[in-house]
């Protein structure tokens, strides 16, 4: 599986690249919306995973931009939020938003999640 990870502080993304790796699969790698966006015009994922809050673009407007990609318009997409109000982010992305995780986010559920143990 390919996953894109989308995040700008450096420690969960090295957490989410030690967690793909773990369980075998290929991790792609943006620090930002925009970034993220170049990646998948040159890269087939199959998962996209991404923080809400970054600069320049926020993980919810990248969520938009992705679902009106032909290509990406059913892709999985999991967010990762360290915001308290959980409610208003799950609001923002709408009942299209695969899975919704507040940081720090829980490791062995992620494992099980990428390793496709989890129901």
């Amino acid at each position: 599986m390919r996953i894109l990870a989308v995040e700008d502080q450096p420690e969960y993304l090295e957490m989410l690249e030690e967690v793909i790796n773990a369980v075998g699969h290929t991790i792609t790698i943006a620090q930002d919306g925009f970034e993220a966006l170049e990646r998948l015009k040159h890269e087939k994922v199959d998962v996209i995973v991404s923080d809400v809050k970054m600069p320049k673009m926020d993980g919810v407007e990248l969520h938009k931009r992705v679902r009106a990609m032909k290509e990406y318009a059913n892709t999985p997409f999991i967010f990762l939020t360290g915001v308290k109000e959980l409610d208003s982010v799950k609001n923002a992305c709408t009942a299209d938003c695969d899975l919704l995780l507040q940081k720090p986010f829980p490791v062995d559920k992620l494992l099980e999640m990428f390793s496709g143990q989890m129901k």
